[in-house]
């Protein structure tokens, strides 16, 4: 009997091994082009403008659909003005974002592997620049130091390579100190993930 137990013991030891190597931990890098603006109630007269995030990516299976998904990233936001109004006068912000995300994978096997996520994120205000001039130099401008945001995307996986698209959308406001300015970080990014191969 007791050797059955061990015999038991012994192959449920291997068999959680081998899935435990089969699901390891994947490395690598994400960097996109985004199209940032603003909404909420202070968003009229703003639109569109361009900017980046770069940065690293991590997968941690919780099992053969699941993974967990953190992320570090710079990141750039903020909007410019409606067309009529220079490039200058807009607002430039730039985080170190901390995302902690969801994924839902397909089959492992096949070549081309669809996936979503969704979850939360963290960032911290880097830098702040409005018409060129430093948001701390704005007596107008009163902006919170950290921020929040939901992130949703997806991806098509080939080769430890992806390409995915995601919006995110700020739950704290940019600019708090006027009233009737209640506006929020909302980005659309083009993405492209790599894993280093393990």
């Amino acid at each position: 009997m007791r050797q059955r137990i061990a015999i038991f013991a012994a192959v449920a030891l291997l068999t959680g091994s081998a899935a435990t190597a089969q699901a390891q931990a994947a490395f690598g890098v994400i960097g996109g082009v985004s199209q940032a603006t603003f909404t909420g109630g202070g968003s009229q007269g703003i639109t569109w403008r361009t900017t980046f995030l770069a940065g690293a990516v991590g997968i941690v299976p919780l099992g053969e659909v699941l993974a967990i998904r953190p992320e570090l990233h710079y990141a750039t936001k903020g909007a410019r003005a409606r067309v009529g109004r220079t490039a200058a006068d807009a607002l430039e912000l730039s985080y170190l974002e901390l995302p902690v995300l969801l994924q839902v994978r397909t089959d492992p096997e096949t070549l081309m592997r669809p996936q979503l996520y969704g979850g939360m994120s963290v960032g911290m205000l880097l830098g702040c620049r409005r018409e060129e001039v430093d948001c701390d130099a704005d007596p107008d401008f009163v902006g919170h130091t950290f921020g929040s945001s939901l992130v949703v995307g997806g991806e098509v996986e080939a080769f430890g390579t992806a390409l995915g698209v995601r919006y995110e959308a700020g739950l704290n406001t940019v600019r708090a100190g006027l009233a009737g300015l209640e506006i929020v970080n909302g980005v659309l990014s083009l993405t492209l993930r790599y894993l280093f191969q393990r």
